[in-house]
Order: C-alpha cells, then structure tokens, then sequence
C-alpha cells in the first residue's frame, strides 16, 4: 500500500496540529471539518479498514477516541460528542470525533468534509482540547 496523506502527516512530511501521540496512534485536527474542533484518531498502522486492524490497536484507538471527545467537551462545551469510523477518502482508517454544537440537524450534514480550515484557528483549538487532557 502506498503512503497515505495520514502516513505523511505521521511522519512529518506534511504539517498537521498534533492534539495527542503515542507508539499507537496519532489524533490531529480535521483540515476540512464539518465541526468546529474536529479531530482525528489515526492509528499509525497503515489499515484501511476498521475490522482489518488488530485487536490491541482497534481497542486502542477507541480507548484515545474516548479521551479526546471527553477533553473536546471541556474544551469546546458541545451539545454532543460523536464519533464514525471511516477509511473512504483517506484509505486508512481513522475515528473522526465531531463536538456537535446544533444537535437540530442530525448527523447527516457532519458526516461530509467540510472548507479546509485555517491553520492558526486549528492551531488554537488544538491548544484548548490538549489542555483539558
């Protein structure tokens, strides 16, 4: 399998906003979210498919998953945290967690991308989330 644009950014090839790292997983914030404070659990492990990963990593990243939503609901005070797994855009899996702020409008409209975001509001809000870790 080639790099992904997730491998790269592990890898510091491409800038990202790091919220968390451990020898596991990464979380970054969301370039193009659909959600204000949008990030990523990207296992290290480049699998493209959830139920492809090993146990140890799948719970792992659910584990990091768990964290950083409940770090986000500090930070952000959404009315809701939600996550989806997902290896459709990018071919390598990863948790995208949504704070979702209007819960009016269901899922639907957090499941797409969304405008890229810019660097320096990801950069804060990357701050904030990592302060309430």
């Amino acid at each position: 399998m080639a790099d992904s644009i997730f491998s790269k950014i592990i890898a510091r090839e491409i800038p990202a906003q790091f919220v968390y790292e451990d020898d596991i997983c990464v979380v970054i914030m969301d370039k193009f979210p659909s959600a204000k404070g949008q990030t990523l659990v990207i296992p290290k492990k480049e699998v493209d498919y959830a139920f492809d990963l090993d146990d140890a990593t799948y719970s792992h990243i659910f584990s990091v998953a768990k964290k950083i939503a409940l770090a986000s609901d500090k930070a952000l005070s959404p009315k809701r945290t939600c996550l989806a797994i997902e290896g459709f855009e990018v071919p390598h899996v990863h948790i995208k967690i949504y704070p979702v702020f209007d819960t009016s409008r269901g899922l639907g409209p957090y499941l797409a991308s969304g405008e890229m975001a810019d660097d320096q509001e990801l950069t804060k809000l990357a701050e904030q989330i990592k302060k309430c870790l």
